[in-house]
């Protein structure tokens, strides 16, 4: 690598990924030195910091209509993609039953909120955050959906799907947001600002609560299941997303924050359906263990070579 790639890459670590080292370090540390019940810590971000996020975000940033359009087609057919690979490669391997739903999940269910907000901000300002927001929201509401009826099948999969999501904040969080952007109607005063001062704080513990999980994970087991999940989602995840940015039209910095977005790590998420549903549990805290630490490789290429 020459002297200017090596400065470049420098620069990433420093601006880019150190932050984020640095809050994740601190999670997996707080973990591993104290008995923290890491499930309400979650359950916190999950009911209360994310949707602060998400509403203020779809409040107060500017989205282009064209380019979250084809943001959101990008993100559907990434998925489309991801879910057809994940489920051929799991019948030529004779995964069945649970295992094979959790190889599915585990390729199409992304930590582009946790780690991927964090990551586009850092790397691209507002900008990139808000392009990013949109494909973390795709990504939450029809993955968890259709990765709890993966789950559920056979147990009325589709109504426990329906239910789940319904009853999850960040669906209410966007449609408010979405109706107060085109009504105007949003809270003034001192309660919008304990909003915004609530969505803010969902970005480092996002990153905290990402440690804490990765150092109660499972890394032993399943290990061959585990290394092709990882090759799949973190060699084919950004082939792909590089194939379909370009094919649905994505250009500067909306291609740059689709691609990173495709190629993030298992999300951690997947470890609370899995255990909830029985469903290779042991195998999914690994891909998420396993994609997180190869994602640390993968993304400052990535970064490097988007520019």
């Amino acid at each position: 690598m020459s002297g200017e790639g090596l400065a470049s890459l420098g620069q990433i670590f420093v601006q880019v990924l150190a932050p984020i080292l640095m809050m994740v370090g601190a999670g997996y540390l707080l973990r591993s030195l104290l008995t923290i019940e890491v499930r309400s810590i979650s359950r916190i971000v999950f009911y209360i910091l994310a949707p602060c996020l998400i509403y203020s975000s779809l409040v107060y940033l500017e989205f282009d209509r064209s380019v979250t359009q084809h943001s959101l087609l990008f993100a559907a057919l990434d998925m489309a993609v991801m879910f057809g690979l994940a489920t051929s490669l799991a019948r030529r391997w004779h995964y069945q039953g649970h295992m094979a739903h959790a190889f599915v999940v585990t390729s199409i269910l992304l930590n582009n909120g946790n780690y991927g907000l964090p990551l586009n901000l850092f790397a691209f300002g507002e900008q990139g955050f808000s392009y990013a927001l949109i494909l973390f929201t795709f990504n939450s509401l029809v993955g968890t959906t259709l990765s709890v009826y993966l789950f559920a099948r056979g147990e009325n999969g589709g109504k426990v799907a329906l239910q789940r999501t319904l009853q999850t904040p960040v669906v209410w969080a966007t449609l408010l947001g979405l109706v107060s952007r085109q009504t105007g109607v949003v809270p003034t005063g001192a309660i919008m600002e304990m909003i915004t001062d609530t969505g803010h704080a969902a970005i480092p513990v996002f990153l905290i609560v990402l440690g804490m999980s990765l150092a109660q994970t499972s890394r032993r087991a399943h290990l061959q299941s585990v290394s092709r999940l990882a090759v799949l989602r973190m060699l084919g995840g950004p082939a792909v997303a590089v194939v379909l940015a370009k094919l649905v039209g994505l250009g500067g910095v909306a291609r740059s924050v689709a691609i990173l977005q495709g190629s993030m790590p298992t999300a951690v998420n997947s470890i609370v359906l899995s255990n909830e549903f029985e469903a290779a549990p042991d195998f999914v805290a690994g891909a998420v263990f396993a994609t997180t630490v190869v994602s640390m490789v993968t993304l400052p290429a990535l970064l490097l070579w988007l520019g």
